[in-house]
This record gives C-alpha cells, sequence and structure tokens, in this order.
C-alpha cells in the first residue's frame, strides 16, 4: 500500500508541466577585436557584423554576424567564408609581447591564422 502512494506521487510528479526554455537572446551589440601576425590580419566584431582583413589588407571578408555556438571555454561563429573560434585565456601578441584575454583561430576561404583578442591584459606581457 505505502509503495503504491509513493509511486502515485513520483507519477503525479512527471506530470508536471515543464517550464519553457528561456528565449535565445538577441545578438549583443558587442565589440570585439583580435589581431594576428605572419601575415597580419585584423578580425572586428561588431554591430551585427564580423569584418575580417588579411594578408595585411589584401583580403578582405565581411559578413553578418551569426549567433554564436558554445565551446568547450569559448564560443564560434561560422559563415560560408568565414569561421572565427575564440577561447577563453591567456594570449601574448607574437610582435609585441602585449597580453589578450582570448586565443583566437580564424578560418577565412579555408586558410587558418592564429592570434588574439579580447581585453588586453597588461599584467600578461610578456
Amino acid at each position: 500500500m505505502r509503495w503504491n502512494g509513493l509511486i502515485a506521487l513520483a507519477m503525479l510528479g512527471a506530470c508536471t508541466p515543464t517550464p519553457p526554455a528561456p528565449a535565445v537572446p538577441a545578438p549583443a551589440q558587442e565589440r570585439y577585436t583580435a589581431r594576428g601576425q605572419e601575415p597580419g590580419w585584423a578580425l572586428t566584431i561588431a554591430n551585427g557584423r564580423i569584418d575580417y582583413v588579411g594578408n595585411y589588407g589584401e583580403k578582405k571578408i565581411n559578413v553578418a554576424r551569426p549567433d554564436p555556438r558554445t565551446t568547450f571555454n569559448g564560443h564560434r561563429y561560422e559563415t560560408q567564408r568565414l569561421i572565427v573560434d575564440v577561447t577563453h585565456g591567456r594570449c601574448n601578441d607574437a610582435m609585441s609581447g602585449h597580453g589578450y584575454a582570448d586565443q583566437v583561430m580564424v578560418i577565412a576561404d579555408g586558410e587558418t591564422y592564429r592570434g588574439c583578442g579580447g581585453e588586453r591584459r597588461a599584467d600578461w606581457d610578456n
């Protein structure tokens, strides 16, 4: 008899409606910059766009900013021509030695480049 009551309570709990999942937030109007060396490249994410300038200005890719996908310790933006992987963790610029909050990998038209981005961290300078 006692088990029947426990089973009934468990079944009643299973029938309780699940609250709806929170709505996906609108894209933030953040401004994020990243840069790398050899060949020099720069990336800006702002105002719903991703702007990439590579090979010392010879290659330019401007695309609408997709919603980021969460990855291990960071996030990833994917478009047809441009993939941007941001991994939170110390990064030092190869030329200046300046420290930044993120390691950034960019795949632009199939070519991979690595550099640093996010908040400048003077306490991490080489």
